[in-house]
Order: structure tokens, then C-alpha cells, then sequence
């Protein structure tokens, strides 16, 4: 085992992953949960470096970096600082404090192993900056907390483009909520624009660009990204369940986004950008036999013009009922978060406790563990069909073969997938003009391999 490094943060989702990662880099990581828990710690295990949060109850960073200076044994220990605020504190944190570096948070698992790794050389080398006595470090650690970087510009420009931003940003706001208002009753966007504008005065400005200066350090402060390909997501999302957390998971790669929202270590809905038209809402329903491809077009028409949720629209229109849009969406979250948990490369971005509002109405609670063991039954299924089959391949029939199929042999969407071979489609092309989900698709196609009722075109 290498080097033993304490992670100090009250966050137990950032401490399980930056354990994680420590650990499979073969470090030995050790976890507190702030400043007064670490040194209980550090009294009885000895360490090689401290990775250190600075915003915690009971003993915050500074106060950790003046109780440890103030300990012979103590004090020449290197500190890494690991904070949303590193780069508006990292100069006057390390000044004050004798810390080696400092990464700001969110971070991915390459840059942090970077940092650590950079940190435990210099130590090695005797390279570390000599420690300030504990009497010559200030006692008020305010200035930290209330960096000059959030105040807003006294520069007269400076201050007219960010007005001109939090105009446009309000007025966002405020048109998604006109959506539902009747045609005439709505607002030009240019009328509504300079009505924000003539309201949002400078002192309005200072009082708000301070409120959400607040408001974006602490969403920042409880957030952590990462390559999948170092954490795998199985892994995030059950630390997340033993946790009990609520909050957003964002997982990209490419133009895909897909987002799992999560309550009390439950997922509540997963939502998509860019995904495959087989994730689309609609296609649950149709496959349930609760709605009509005519119907479905019809509710899509009437929900753009409202600015209404397809889910909602449907009920109002009674054309399904709210427990097939709820078995819908539970079928919808389980099959994105299954094709997910294939990825192999991509993003991920952690937001603890921040909420969606249709997660919220949803509130499906679905659980974590069956979620990932499914997903992790059909992982190990995808290895053998893509063995087979791929979804550029293209297949032919085998008419003598079909035609001896009795009527009940075979279902009626592998019917409808077999009726889509033609020669000339690709699988991915099949997959999307019969919306079903690609490995049932597949898997259809793979036996369909292996009872010779198609082949490969180029087999033939």
C-alpha cells in the first residue's frame, strides 16, 4: 500500500469517492467528517497528507490548519486544501496556513490524483513552505468566507453587463411561467425585458448578485464530477443508496445527458437530452396498449402549444390514466439508467440536495440495488449479443425458415422487428422506426441469429 492520505469533508458522498479513488490508485485513504473529527484521528493514526474542506460544522479548515500548527508532532503535516472557494482563498489559505496546494471542487479523479501526488513529492523532497506559528495566524478567518471576488464591480460597465445578465436571466424565469397564460394575455419579450430592466435598479443588483453569489458557493460546495471510467456509476449510485442521499446525478458522453434525481438514496425519475427516440415517454405507453400512435402525435401537438408536461396533457385529455403515465416513467427511468450503466466513458456531475420539479411530482422511489443488478444482468447479456450482432449490421430473412414459424411462436414486437428486416436497414435504423428498446431488439435479433431465421447480410 502507498502513501496514507485522511480526507476531511462533511460531505459522505465526497469522502466514499475520493476514498475510492484513493484507494484504487493504491493509497491508503482514511475519512473524517470536519476539522475536530480529524484530529481525534490524526491523535491516534498517523497520515502522509491531509485532503482538507474548508466549510464544516464544528471546526472549519482554517480552524483545523491553527489547531494542527499548534502541535509539535503536528505541524509540519502537509495539507491540501479542497474547496469549491480554492480559487478565490488559495493564495491567502496557503499564506496563513502553511497548506502545500489547493483544488477546487467539482474535480475529476485525474486532476485530484495530480494534486496529491505532486503534494506527496514535495513533502518527500523536503520541499514544504515552513509553517506559521499558531499565535502568528489571524484568529478571524472572515475575509475567507466573504471573498472580495463576490462583491459586485464598481465599474460602471462591469456593473451594467451583469444588470443586463440578471435581467435576461429573470426574464427566462418569468417567460416559462406565461407559458400557460392565455395568447393575448402574453408579453412581448422585448416588453417584458425593459419592464425587468427598469425594475432591477443598482442596489437591487448588489442585493441580488450577493443573494446568488451565496446561492451558487453553496450548490458549488456540495458538488463533485468525474470520469466514469474511474468511478464506474454502478458504484456512485450505490455509495448514494447506503447514504441516503437526494440530490441530482448528471451523467454525459457526447451529446447525451442524461439526468437521475434522487431522494433519500431512491431514484424519483431519470430524464434525457439527446437520447434515442426508444426513451421517449410515449413509446411505455404505446407498448402498454394505452395509447394510440394517433393519439400520442395529438397529445405531443397539445402539450408543445400549452408548454404542459406530456404526462399531464395525456391525463387531461383522458387518454391514459396517471398510474400508466407513472408505470410509463418507471419503465422510461429503468431503461435510461440501464443504458447507462454500459457507458464505458463519459461525465459525471454530483448536485446533493437540489431537486426537479417533475422528479418531484414523480416521486417513483424506485431502488437503487435492483436498479444496478438489473443493469448489471443486462450488461453481462449485451457482452454475448455484441459477440453476435451490432447496431450498424444489417440482416436478411430466411423466407424457408419463417415460413414455418407456427402463429403463436413468436411475439407481437418481435413480430414487428422481424417484418423490419428487409435487407437494407440497418439494426439502429429497425430500433428506431419500431421504438422499441434496444436490447430487447437485440436480444430478438439474437435468437433470431441463432435459430437461423435471419442472417447477416454478409454472410450471404
Amino acid at each position: 500500500m502507498g502513501a496514507r492520505v485522511l480526507v476531511i469533508d462533511d460531505s459522505p458522498t465526497l469522502r466514499k469517492v475520493v476514498g475510492t479513488i484513493l484507494t484504487r490508485h493504491d493509497y491508503q485513504a482514511l475519512t473524517a467528517s470536519d476539522g475536530q473529527a480529524g484530529l481525534e484521528l490524526l491523535d491516534k493514526e498517523p497520515v502522509d497528507l491531509v485532503l482538507l474542506d474548508f466549510v464544516m460544522p464544528r471546526m472549519n479548515g482554517y480552524q483545523f490548519c491553527r489547531e494542527l500548527r499548534a502541535r509539535e508532532s503536528l505541524k509540519t503535516l502537509p495539507v491540501v486544501l479542497m474547496s469549491a472557494k480554492a480559487e478565490r482563498i488559495r493564495d491567502q489559505f496557503l499564506r496563513q496556513t502553511g497548506a502545500l496546494d489547493a483544488i477546487t471542487k467539482p474535480f475529476d479523479p485525474r486532476g485530484l490524483l495530480a494534486v496529491v501526488e505532486a503534494a506527496l513529492a514535495r513533502a518527500r523532497d523536503g520541499k514544504v513552505p515552513e509553517a506559521p506559528k499558531p499565535e502568528e495566524m489571524p484568529e478571524d478567518d472572515a475575509l475567507l468566507m466573504t471573498p472580495e471576488s463576490l462583491r459586485p464591480s464598481s465599474r460602471p460597465e462591469s456593473r451594467q453587463r451583469a444588470k443586463g445578465e440578471l435581467v435576461q436571466f429573470i426574464a427566462g424565469v418569468v417567460s416559462s411561467a406565461l407559458k400557460t397564460l392565455p395568447a393575448d394575455a402574453k408579453l412581448e419579450e422585448s416588453s417584458l425585458n425593459d419592464s425587468i430592466s427598469e425594475i432591477v435598479d443598482d442596489a437591487a443588483l448588489i442585493e441580488l448578485a450577493a443573494k446568488l453569489g451565496n446561492w451558487r458557493m453553496q450548490r458549488t460546495a456540495e458538488t463533485l464530477s468525474g470520469d466514469i471510467s474511474g468511478i464506474p456509476l454502478g458504484e456512485i449510485l450505490q455509495v448514494l443508496q447506503m447514504q441516503r442521499q437526494s440530490g441530482v446525478l448528471e451523467v454525459s458522453r457526447g451529446k447525451v445527458e442524461v439526468t437521475i434525481v434522487l431522494r433519500d438514496g431512491c431514484i424519483d425519475l431519470a430524464q434525457a437530452k439527446g437520447a434515442a427516440p426508444e426513451f421517449r415517454l410515449g413509446r411505455y405507453l404505446i407498448d402498454a396498449g394505452v395509447l394510440t400512435k394517433a393519439d400520442l402525435e395529438n397529445a405531443v401537438e397539445a402539450a408543445s402549444k400549452s408548454g404542459s408536461l406530456l404526462g399531464d396533457t395525456l391525463v387531461q385529455m383522458g387518454l391514459v390514466t396517471e398510474d400508466d403515465v407513472r408505470m410509463a416513467l418507471t419503465r422510461q427511468t429503468s431503461e435510461m439508467i440501464y443504458d447507462v450503466l454500459r457507458w464505458q466513458r463519459g461525465r459525471f456531475v454530483l448536485l446533493r440536495d437540489l431537486m426537479v420539479p417533475e422528479a418531484d411530482a414523480a416521486r417513483l422511489g424506485l431502488p437503487v440495488a435492483a436498479i444496478v443488478m438489473e443493469g448489471f444482468r443486462r450488461v453481462d447479456e449485451w457482452r454475448v449479443i455484441e459477440e453476435s450482432i451490432h447496431f450498424e449490421a444489417v440482416l436478411v430473412r430466411n423466407e424457408p425458415a419463417i415460413a414455418t414459424l407456427g402463429p403463436a411462436e413468436l411475439t407481437a414486437a418481435e413480430r414487428s422487428v422481424l417484418d423490419a428486416v428487409d435487407g437494407e436497414r440497418t439494426v439502429r435504423e429497425i430500433i428506431d422506426e419500431t421504438q422499441q428498446s434496444s436490447f430487447d431488439a437485440c436480444k430478438t435479433f439474437y435468437r433470431m441469429l441463432q435459430s437461423r431465421l435471419v442472417r447477416l447480410k454478409a454472410e450471404t
